[in-house]
């Protein structure tokens, strides 16, 4: 159970066909201001669509678009590429085999002989590229599309309408969580991919399910279920997820400040649980319903 759920790292976060359902989106109002924030799924599938009535009313009524970090700025785009570049290859001598544990280069020998990837292309990649690349490419083989995400799907919108972007983050500061110089984390990163992969598709499966019934526990559920038994996984998810909430909630909070209404799309996974957003902009004395 626990490799099945270890998964989740990789995903970020990456994740009813009831009409009475909730979604993940939550509204949040001052004297001044509404903020509505929508855990997202950043890659997938067509019967996703079309969104719920409220979660498409809640954007056309924001006067701001927010986002963790939006690709199609110059500035994101190139810090990407960049990145990419210089703390996503191994300089000199290095490779994957010279670099990973034992355990996991075989485990990553193994996965690319069954799926038919070439081990000898990547292996000037560092592990957190490598990771990147196999999650991505299973998701689409299992359906689920980049160009399908909400995220992407309101910033298409949003740019075509010329309504206002802002980014929660850099694009620098996403990149050095996965990219960080730490050979051990590197490591384990790509080890719980690889031991996780063959669980993908129905974990996609449950996550993709709980996020249209807007059911926040079950979500919570799956994210919690390794942080009992795992230290490493719990240093992993504060590193990736627990830091950046309180930030993006500072952030929020001083939207709430202002005279203007926006509509906050981050991943699901920073919604839910005690550090998630909901709770700690509850904490702070707002007023939040689930829509």
């Amino acid at each position: 159970m626990l490799k099945k759920y270890r998964y989740i790292f990789s995903l970020f976060i990456i994740l009813s066909f009831s009409v009475e359902a909730k979604s993940l989106l939550y509204k949040i109002a001052s004297n001044n201001s509404t903020v509505y924030i929508l855990g997202s799924i950043h890659l997938a599938k067509s019967q996703l669509y079309p969104l719920d009535k409220a979660i498409t009313d809640a954007y056309k009524t924001s006067d701001v678009l927010v986002v963790e970090v939006d690709p199609y700025s110059q500035d994101s785009a190139t810090t990407m590429q960049k990145t990419m570049i210089s703390a996503g290859v191994y300089s000199k001598d290095k490779t994957l085999q010279t670099e990973l544990s034992s355990k996991t280069y075989a485990m990553l020998e193994h996965y690319t002989y069954k799926t038919g990837m070439s081990l000898p292309q990547m292996q000037k990649m560092k592990p957190w590229v490598v990771m990147l690349q196999l999650t991505i490419s299973e998701m689409i083989r299992l359906g689920y599309s980049p160009e399908l995400g909400i995220d992407k799907h309101f910033l298409d919108k949003a740019h075509l309408q010329n309504k206002p972007v802002i980014e929660l983050e850099t694009a620098e500061e996403q990149m050095a969580l996965l990219a960080k110089d730490d050979k051990e984390f590197q490591d384990r990163l790509l080890l719980y991919t690889l031991e996780s992969m063959h669980e993908l598709e129905p974990m996609l499966d449950e996550m993709f399910m709980v996020w249209k019934t807007g059911d926040a526990e079950a979500f919570e559920k799956i994210m919690n279920a390794p942080l009992k038994t795992d230290p490493d996984l719990k240093a992993m998810y504060d590193d990736l997820i627990t830091r950046r909430n309180y930030k993006m909630a500072d952030k929020i909070e001083g939207f709430l400040k202002t005279k203007d209404d926006y509509f906050v799309v981050v991943g699901s996974g920073h919604i839910i649980g005690k550090e998630g957003l909901v709770e700690l902009l509850g904490q702070r004395g707002y007023r939040i319903v689930q829509e």
